[in-house]
């Protein structure tokens, strides 16, 4: 009887052991976002974004990242292909910068903002920024309008 009560006092006072459930540390350098848009293979037009917290975020419609993540995401990704979907993940900062090219000292030539509708996938030689998918969600079952 000594021992059952021993064992469940001991039960009682150690610390219990809850899975956590933290979101991962996002890195200096990049920033969190919650992005809305069509998917095409592994490649993401932005519709919609949002930072998912009081932070001022990037404007990135109309743009395309390509996506990486985990095995078990990336398989939501191809499932959902041509559906809109809602994504979160972390991108770095310095992918949505446009530095433009530089043709002399501290001069730098670059084109304007991107307009909706103009993209599509991007060329083959285009330098795609890399996004982080951490989560997927479904928003709708075709792309258009």
């Amino acid at each position: 009887m000594t021992t059952i009560v021993l064992l469940m006092a001991m039960a009682l006072t150690s610390p219990q052991e809850t899975p956590s459930q933290e979101k991962p540390r996002v890195p200096k350098d990049s920033i969190e976002l919650i992005l809305t848009g069509c998917l095409k293979g592994r490649v993401l037009a932005v519709s919609d974004v949002r930072a998912t917290d009081v932070q001022r975020s990037p404007d990135v419609r109309a743009r395309t990242f390509r996506l990486a993540g985990k095995g078990d995401v990336m398989k939501d990704v191809k499932r959902e292909d041509h559906h809109l979907v809602e994504v979160t993940g972390i991108v770095k900062r310095s992918a949505l910068t446009e530095n433009g090219v530089r043709i002399g000292k501290g001069i730098s030539v670059s084109g304007g903002r991107p307009v909706a509708g103009s993209g599509g996938l991007p060329s083959p030689g285009d330098s795609v920024p890399v996004f982080d998918v951490q989560s997927l969600r479904l928003r709708s079952t075709s792309c258009g309008g």
